[in-house]
């Protein structure tokens, strides 16, 4: 089972998201030692985070406002 961490770092080291997550998962289903089986479980996490992060549309601030109310501007007087 230690291979299958291996494998999933190297694929998660190509950016390969879809295989590494395919063995860290077969690490979980099959067993492994409790420690082998925590690292599986955080990377599991960190891949989920990125795919997450990956899907969500980023954060878009509303137009600030650059008139007055009523559309009209203010004008300095010259005194």
């Amino acid at each position: 089972m230690r291979e299958e961490i291996r494998l999933g770092n190297a694929a998660l080291a190509q950016h390969d998201m879809e295989t590494a997550q395919q063995h860290f998962q077969h690490l979980l289903d099959h067993g492994g030692t409790p420690l082998q089986e925590q690292i599986a479980g955080n990377r599991l996490r960190e891949i989920q985070a990125k795919q997450e992060a990956l899907c969500a549309p980023p954060l878009v601030k509303p137009p600030t406002r650059r008139s007055t109310p009523g559309g009209t501007r203010r004008h300095r007087t010259r005194t």
